[in-house]
């Protein structure tokens, strides 16, 4: 999926990939199925769920921000990686 050329919904114009970047956290986003539980060493269990990065294209012309979770990753460790 990465470098993509995705096309807004709305302005039919090219996208550009990019991410969103959440200060203080040490990965880019990743999506993980199912709702989220607690956890004293991760923050959120994600051991042994479905968990994918997540790539995100913004509409030049209006803004729109569209993401995508396509590549399989694992899901971080204790450490945060």
């Amino acid at each position: 999926m990465a470098g993509e050329k995705r096309q807004c919904p709305d302005c039919r114009v090219e996208m550009d990939e990019g991410f969103i970047l959440d200060i203080g956290a040490q990965l880019a986003p990743r999506w993980v199925e199912g709702q989220p539980e607690i956890s004293i060493w991760t923050g959120v269990k994600a051991k042994g769920k479905d968990c994918r990065s997540v790539e995100t294209y913004r509409c030049p012309k209006c803004g729109l921000l569209r993401s995508y979770a396509t590549k399989e990753v694992d899901p971080p460790s204790v450490w945060g990686v």
